[in-house]
């Protein structure tokens, strides 16, 4: 059986979840943290994270801020990362 390929979206949406989860990690905060600095509900937060292309703008610009990086940011919204280092 062949294999299929990722699609672009969903690539994006697993790097956004995994920078999530590795900024979370680095400062030793899980998802309840999370939820207190965003401007969703605990449901809301979850259903989310099924879906990361639901985030509000906002909401992006918040987690952006406090967990990923620049080269975790260009990952997630697929953009070339031309960083040095």
């Amino acid at each position: 059986m062949p294999k299929l390929r990722e699609s672009p979206t969903r690539r994006m949406d697993r790097a956004f979840l995994a920078a999530l989860r590795y900024g979370q990690a680095m400062r030793g905060e899980t998802n309840p943290d999370t939820v207190k600095i965003v401007t969703v509900s605990t449901s809301a937060f979850y259903k989310k994270l099924k879906d990361p292309g639901t985030f509000s703008v906002m909401d992006a610009r918040i987690l952006a801020q406090r967990y990923f990086t620049d080269r975790q940011l260009c990952e997630a919204f697929g953009v070339e990362y031309h960083g040095g280092g």
